[in-house]
């Protein structure tokens, strides 16, 4: 590959270089994709097939190899891989799992997974394996629509996160106001994605946590996701909960109508006064 303009992927050649037992580098995520939308801070999502992966388990030295580093952070991987995140000087971010080459070898034989059916790019190839791969079609993952079971948890688990906010609010417990709001937002998250889904179709591509919600939410959604922040003031939490919890009913709702599912109605009205005032405390 020609990496005139990639000083990155340079090094990393370079470094692989000397590593035999590195053969083949392949990229995924922004980069990878090749799709026009990477911008300045897009990670680097680099898969190196080694046959040697525990030498790069306990010990982040090599990372340093490819330059300065400000912080890494060691973790198992998807594939029980070890797997680095690193911030490198000046702000890079690249995230390497090291992977048995013989899971390049089942790629090629058994299809690509949802992540390279994305896309991805070959930065090496010793033996000729990667070439092996077919090519990837750049298609979404198949979406996994939710069943009545699961759609009336997530109902439930957010009209009862929900609930607790005006009673720590009460209390002046606005760092557990914080934390059980995001619980509440993460099932938003989840309602905005089926939502998304039954309005253009199972097909259509939400991505992960979030990401691109301004591109792929339905119409009007988007708008109205800034409403459902606060700042760390009580009365700005409260008109936040007020803002989460009638988006979500709306959405979810709509949902229950596409997939003819019940709505958990009686939840909603006994928990919606709730949210209108402070609860008093008394002695």
């Amino acid at each position: 590959m020609d990496t005139k303009n990639d000083p990155f992927a340079a090094q990393l050649l370079t470094w692989a270089g000397g590593r035999s037992d590195i053969k083949a580098i392949l990229r995924t995520g922004s980069r990878g994709r090749q799709d026009g939308t990477v911008d300045a801070l897009s990670d680097h999502d680099i898969e190196l097939y080694t046959t040697e992966p525990a030498r790069y388990e306990e010990n982040g030295d090599w990372i340093r190899e490819l330059g300065a580093v400000w912080v890494c952070v060691g973790l198992e991987g998807p594939w029980e891989n070890p797997a680095w995140l690193v911030f490198f000087e000046g702000g890079l971010k690249a995230d390497f799992q090291v992977v048995p080459v013989v899971r390049l070898r089942e790629l090629a034989d058994d299809g690509l997974d949802e992540l390279h059916e994305r896309g991805y790019q070959i930065l090496l190839d010793r033996e000729g394996l990667a070439a092996a791969l077919p090519a990837p079609t750049g298609a979404a993952p198949e979406a996994e629509l939710p069943d009545e079971e699961e759609f009336q948890q997530v109902c439930a688990e957010f009209w009862h996160e929900i609930a607790h906010l005006p009673r720590y609010l009460a209390r002046g417990e606005l760092w557990i106001v914080k934390a059980r709001d995001w619980t509440t937002k993460e099932l938003l998250q989840t309602m905005i994605e089926w939502h998304a889904q039954s309005h253009f179709g199972p097909q259509h591509d939400v991505w992960h946590g979030g990401t691109r919600m301004r591109e792929w939410a339905a119409p009007g959604v988007w708008k109205r996701a800034g409403g459902v922040f606060a700042d760390f003031a009580p009365d700005g939490c409260l008109r936040a909960a007020q803002a989460t919890a009638d988006l979500f009913a709306e959405l979810s709702r709509e949902v229950a109508r596409t997939y003819g599912f019940s709505y958990p109605e009686a939840a909603e009205r006994a928990i919606r006064p709730y949210l209108n005032q402070l609860p008093a405390l008394h002695d």
